[in-house]
């Protein structure tokens, strides 16, 4: 009896649905620092990829040429690492970053950079090719 129970309760077909996760839409990598009564903020828009980055100081675009850093972190499939720096005064915030990006044919191509904003204005901006020693260790 038991086994014909058993039999009673076998199912012919089991049927399993999985629906894989989709990224979300619109996808924004966001970065804050503060320093004294300034507050820095990173936007990388990674879903869709039509926009740019963004550099705000205090919610606005800072004072001076952004635009270069900004392409800089605009790379997209690049990995960044990114650190923030306080002045003792609380005046000056100082962004560092590299990146590294993956070539066709497995090379990995480094890039770093820094940017100095001061009352309300990018002061000083630079950037160049990297290595991995950087990347890692940085």
């Amino acid at each position: 009896m038991l086994l014909s129970m058993l039999f009673a309760l076998q199912v012919d077909e089991v049927v399993l649905q999985i629906r894989e996760p989709r990224p979300a839409n619109p996808w924004v990598e966001v970065f804050n620092a503060s320093c004294g009564r300034q507050r820095l903020e990173i936007r990388r828009p990674m879903r869709p990829h039509e926009s740019s980055p963004q550099v705000l100081l205090n919610g606005h675009r800072p004072r001076g040429d952004v635009a270069s850093l900004e392409a800089e972190l605009g790379e997209v499939g690049a990995a960044y690492r990114m650190s923030f720096l306080c002045s003792p005064d609380g005046e000056t915030i100082k962004f560092r970053w590299v990146s590294g990006l993956v070539q066709n044919g497995g090379q990995v191509d480094y890039r770093a950079g820094s940017a100095e904003f001061h009352l309300g204005a990018m002061a000083r901006s630079s950037s160049g090719e990297s290595n991995e020693e950087t990347f890692w260790y940085r």
